[in-house]
């Protein structure tokens, strides 16, 4: 099951939620000292989203994985995506975890006027899902260091 976390549930579970983070930020984030700061405050403030996965066995409740989720407008095109900024399984997660979270975040995605739901990966089984799901992985991401 894959939950909106607000804001009291990120303060209260943030050392879960910064290892999942540093785990899988995306290539696009700098070696900023300060960045985890800057991430939290996003996800505080609402720029930035956090979403749980996790596992009910009885009274437990057990995190399957984390996601960062942001919408990001391209003013060139006009249009609104819902970029999934990271993606952390702790466990071995299940591929119908995977589809349903997935279908969870395209009705979010969906109610805030997105054209499409967007991602970075070099993690192949998460590359072939997304084909199997009908989308599309044909881009490769590209890196100029200036130093």
């Amino acid at each position: 099951m894959l939950t909106k976390l607000l804001p009291d549930q990120i303060s209260k579970h943030w050392d879960i939620i910064r290892y999942a983070v540093e785990q899988s930020l995306p290539p696009i984030v700098g070696g900023s000292p300060d960045r985890m700061k800057k991430i939290l405050t996003s996800l505080l403030c609402g720029k930035a989203h956090c979403w749980a996965s996790y596992i009910v066995d009885g009274d437990v409740r057990r995190f399957e994985g984390i996601m960062i989720t942001r919408i990001f407008y391209d003013d060139v095109s006009d249009t609104r995506q819902l970029l999934i900024y990271c993606l952390y399984g702790y466990e071995g997660v299940e591929q119908s975890s995977w589809i349903t979270g997935l279908k969870s975040l395209v009705k979010f995605a969906r109610s805030k006027n997105c054209d499409r739901v967007i991602a970075y990966t070099d993690i192949p089984y998460m590359i072939e899902l997304t084909k199997k799901l009908g989308g599309s992985a044909d881009y490769t991401f590209c890196s100029f260091p200036l130093n």
